[in-house]
This record gives structure tokens, sequence and C-alpha cells, in this order.
């Protein structure tokens, strides 16, 4: 059972770690890049 939790432990945190990496890439690749150029500066402009 110890072997079991040590195993599912490592691979949540591996399947976490390819989502955020898959986010990530999926952001900053691509068509989506213009986007996000774009909404970057959505916080500072003013009304």
């Amino acid at each position: 059972m110890e072997g079991f939790l040590t195993v599912s432990k490592t691979l949540i945190l591996v399947s976490f770690f390819l989502v955020y990496c898959g986010l990530f890439a999926w952001l900053y690749v691509g068509k989506n890049r213009k986007k996000v150029e774009e909404n970057r500066n959505i916080p500072f402009l003013e009304d």
C-alpha cells in the first residue's frame, strides 16, 4: 500500500507538471500569442 501511494503521488505530480507545460505552450506558441500580447496590458489601461 505504501508503494502505491508513492507511485500515485509521483503520477499526480508529473501530470500537473505536464498540464502546466501544455498551458504555457498553448498560450505562448502559435496563434494565441497575438491575443496574449494584446491582452497583457489591459490592467494598465486607463478609462
